[in-house]
């Protein structure tokens, strides 16, 4: 038995989705941002998302808190956070902005708080 809150199936995407997603975010970042983005950073930042939304039990927690949480959590990891071409709260932003259109077209929807909202 999973010691994950109930929602966790509803968080955390199987691995084959979370591949998928993470190799499609990486191509729309890539595109959007006229260079190269790794699908392995944007799996990372998929799977400690989905850490910090389950030990939090907030499923719905908002892209600006939790871009600072992961940034928190990349530094921790040793990924570049405090340089101009490193992991940025802007770039964050973008990974969850497209990962929620990812999700919608799978099928797969999510609702997150707007900026500033308190939990449910």
């Amino acid at each position: 038995m999973s010691d994950e809150t109930p929602d966790a199936a509803e968080i955390r995407m199987d691995e084959q989705l979370a591949t998928e997603c993470a190799n499609w975010v990486a191509e729309q970042l890539s595109e959007e941002f006229g260079g190269f983005i790794a699908a392995e950073v944007v799996d990372a930042v998929l799977e400690f998302e989905a850490d910090i939304r389950i030990a939090e039990n907030d499923p719905g927690l908002d892209h600006a808190s939790m871009a600072e949480r992961l940034l928190e959590r990349l530094a921790e990891e040793g990924a570049p956070t405090d340089q101009r071409w490193g992991v940025t709260p802007h770039l964050l932003m973008e990974i969850l902005f497209w990962e929620d259109e990812f999700r919608g077209l799978a099928g797969r929807p999510r609702r997150v708080r707007p900026h500033g909202g308190g939990p449910r």
